[in-house]
């Protein structure tokens, strides 16, 4: 297809959708949108001094895009400003871009051949392939992002051929090659076709167009998205459809710190307002970066993740407020302020990533806090031992929380109470107690007979907790036998089984270790204690609170719960337990982490009568609250060598080899072995090549019977680059009562944080 071509197709398109929206020609089919955005937009953050502009390259489709706005559009032209076609658009408009006399869009392969910082030193090396590669096309390309020059040979329209001048180059010794793309310039004229919400088009005489909304203050919307400010509308040399919103800057973060750093997942003003000043920091450093295309920087994570209006949120608005101007210097300069998601316990030193960072600011730092200052042990009651029940399971906190609510006394902390078989009358006087708890009257007809057997129980369970019309509606005949599926199904009462079944489904019955119901054992006293507790847990009824620890002040200990800290006193006997993959063991004394969670319950008094904290399996780094800071990618032979061959043409690959590591222990040279030679790979290209979550890995291998490779195991930490501000280490550090300036000044160093002025 032409690139003339791409607008008759969506024309067509168009026409079928009025067609099939059964409207008549004269009447506008309206294309379906997402909700209106809001009218007006909130009014200023400060009333200082106007922020400086910054325009921003969206990611939006290539061919066209919809524009719209409460009150309306208007479209200038570049020049004299003044409207195109119509004087206001009411719906909205699509702009589509338009080639004429052109070659067809696409894409262009060259071999990556070396990177360097200056312009002087890309240009000696081409000349350099220019007298080893006669007849090739050697360019240099400026890479804005990474702001570094790179030398690339060869203009092929098939990966495959540029793999050929791989091989060829490789022989020649060069061994850190890499195969890129880039967007091919399809020449002719550039236009901008604009299409009203009736499908009447009007071909402008302009390859940019303005547009901002009719109404001041009204907010665009881009397809699905909402943007303050105004939009600049471009075809590139590509004959792709950019669209760049220029807007203020400190409305620009306002949709960037929600998205780079969630404030629902990582709720603390500090470390946001960390990451407010390290975002605008980088756009002050990195303004005019893609000023070939029209725009400083673009809306990915590329530069830094931008979603505009409609990702605004009040806590990381009000980071941006009180951060408002502030950036981070090194000698008098606003800092390429890299930052990244989860570092892993130490971040690493810009230049072993990317070369072409040489700033001293950015050297790798630990992650962790001062242990010894920022911990406290706390002690507790005496009794630490596990009691194991029937079912292999502990039972020792359970019992605990049922004795500070007055469902048991104290003898039933002993091991040989709690085993001890259990009798009706026991049972019932529990039940009466913990359901009166929750406002429940136990089942009037209690427990029949001698020793209670487990069936009884289930049954028994289920009328005092008054769910006989839930046992019907909930679960069908049809799904008994498939939910009761264990080994002495068959030895379940038919009046028991949908109570049993039920239980089980809530999880106030769990089934024993070798499959079975074991309908008629009769269980211990401890096993009747944990099914109650269960209940109490299943209805909110244990009076525990969930919090944060946050330090100590004197006797007390200080916890966070919804942002209100308090400080609580401990008892002197009070049950201290610590969870591990879900399962909790009594301990005689624990320590205390600062940001560590935890689950208390108070006395009457207000003393902390139990408390356990939910250790943190991945340590006590800054960073450990990130679902990345432990991974593992396993890869066959043949999926590893596909993803690499994707820019290097190894041929069969035989071995993978960290042959460099970094001060954070992160890998930053690999060596790679295939049948067409060896290759090095440094720096970020390393995450790419091997399709890992970070250059923080080991590498194991498996081999197959003719002893190679068959597969490659990444075990490795961190997620992205990890160079500059540790984003979940920010959080990290938020929790222990850092400030913004803290954290700052640890990922950054010597860095100087300073308000610039905005005029």
């Amino acid at each position: 297809m032409t690139v003339s071509g791409r607008f008759a197709l969506f024309a067509a398109v168009a026409s079928a959708i009025v067609i099939l929206a059964g409207a008549s020609p004269s009447s506008p089919a309206r294309p379906q949108s997402a909700p209106a955005a809001p009218s007006t937009a909130p009014g200023p953050l400060l009333s200082a001094p106007p922020a400086p502009k910054v325009r921003i390259g969206l990611t939006t489709d290539p061919v066209k895009v919809r524009v719209s706005a409460d009150g309306g559009i208007v479209v200038r032209d570049p020049a004299r400003r003044q409207p195109i076609w119509k004087k206001r658009f009411d719906g909205g408009i699509y702009l589509v871009s338009e080639v004429s006399g052109g070659g067809e869009p696409g894409v262009i392969y060259r071999v990556q051949v070396a990177s360097f910082a200056s312009k002087e030193q890309a240009e000696a090396k081409k000349t350099d392939l220019e007298t080893l590669l006669p007849g090739e096309k050697i360019v240099v390309v400026y890479n804005a992002d990474r702001r570094s020059w790179r030398v690339r040979a060869g203009e092929f329209l098939a990966r495959e051929d540029a793999s050929a001048l791989v091989q060829r180059l490789s022989e020649e010794g060069f061994n850190e090659l890499w195969i890129a793309d880039e967007g091919r310039k399809v020449g002719g004229r550039l236009r901008i076709r604009l299409v009203d919400d009736r499908w009447r088009n009007f071909l402008t005489s302009y390859d940019r167009v303005l547009v901002q909304p009719a109404r001041a203050g009204a907010l665009l919307r881009v397809d699905q998205n909402v943007y303050r400010g105004t939009l600049e509308a471009r075809v590139s040399k590509a004959g792709n459809l950019q669209i760049i919103n220029e807007v203020d800057m400190e409305d620009y973060l306002r949709g960037v710190v929600p998205n780079e750093m969630g404030p629902g997942v990582y709720p603390e003003l500090q470390a946001l307002k960390a990451q407010a000043v390290a975002a605008r920091t980088y756009m002050i450093a990195n303004q005019g970066l893609f000023s070939d295309d029209g725009y400083d920087v673009c809306d990915s994570a590329q530069c830094q993740v931008y979603r505009g209006a409609g990702s605004e949120h009040p806590l990381t608005d009000q980071a941006v407020v009180e951060t408002r101007a502030m950036v981070l210097t090194y000698g008098g300069q606003p800092i390429n302020a890299l930052y990244t998601s989860t570092c892993g316990g130490h971040t690493e030193d810009g230049q072993l990533i990317f070369p072409e960072e040489k700033g001293p600011y950015l050297k790798g730092v630990p992650c962790y806090p001062e242990v010894e200052a920022e911990s406290r042990t706390i002690a507790g009651r005496s009794w630490i031992d596990p009691v194991i029940l029937e079912d292999g399971q502990p039972v020792n906190e359970e019992v605990t929380l049922l004795e500070t609510l007055g469902v048991v006394g104290p003898e039933a902390c002993a091991r040989s109470y709690l085993v001890a078989p259990t009798d009706p009358v026991e049972v019932e006087r529990w039940s009466a107690f913990a359901l009166g708890l929750l406002g429940k009257t136990p089942a009037q007809d209690g427990l029949k007979g001698g020793s209670p057997q487990m069936h009884d129980l289930a049954g028994y369970f289920a009328r005092s907790l008054g769910w006989g019309e839930k046992l019907q509606l909930a679960l069908d005949e049809k799904d008994l036998p498939y939910l009761l599926a264990f080994k002495d199904r068959d030895d379940v009462p038919k009046e028991a089984q949908r109570p049993y079944a039920m239980l089980i489904l809530e999880g106030i019955l769990q089934p024993f270790r070798d499959n079975t119901l074991r309908p008629h054992h009769n269980p211990s006293r401890g096993l009747v204690l944990r099914s109650l507790y269960r209940i109490l847990d299943y209805y909110n009824g244990l009076g525990t609170a969930k919090a944060t620890y946050r330090g100590q002040d004197g006797d007390k200990i200080l916890l966070e719960v919804k942002q209100d800290v308090q400080a609580l006193p401990l008892k002197k006997d009070v049950a201290l337990f610590r969870s591990f993959r879900d399962v909790s063991y009594p301990a005689p004394s624990m320590p205390l982490v600062l940001g560590d969670r935890v689950v208390y319950h108070t006395a009457r008094d207000g003393g902390i009568d139990y408390l356990r904290v939910i250790a943190n399996q991945r340590g006590v780094s800054d960073d450990r609250y990130s679902t990345a800071y432990r991974w593992e990618q396993r890869y066959t032979r043949q999926e590893l060598e596909s993803l690499v061959g994707q820019r290097l043409n190894v041929g069969k690959l035989s071995d993978v080899e960290p042959t460099r590591r970094g001060v954070s222990g992160r890998v930053v040279e690999v060596k790679i072995t295939g049948s067409r030679g060896t290759f090095y790979i440094r720096g970020f290209k390393i995450r790419t090549a091997l399709g890992v979550r970070e250059n923080l890995f080991t590498l194991d291998r498996t081999l197959g019977p003719d002893g190679d490779v068959e597969s490659f195991i990444f075990s490795g930490k961190g997620w992205g680059h990890g160079v500059g501000l540790c984003q979940v280490g920010a959080y990290g550090m938020a929790l222990r009562g850092k400030t913004y300036e803290d954290i700052l000044h640890h990922y950054y160093t010597g860095v100087d944080l300073v308000r610039r002025s905005q005029r």
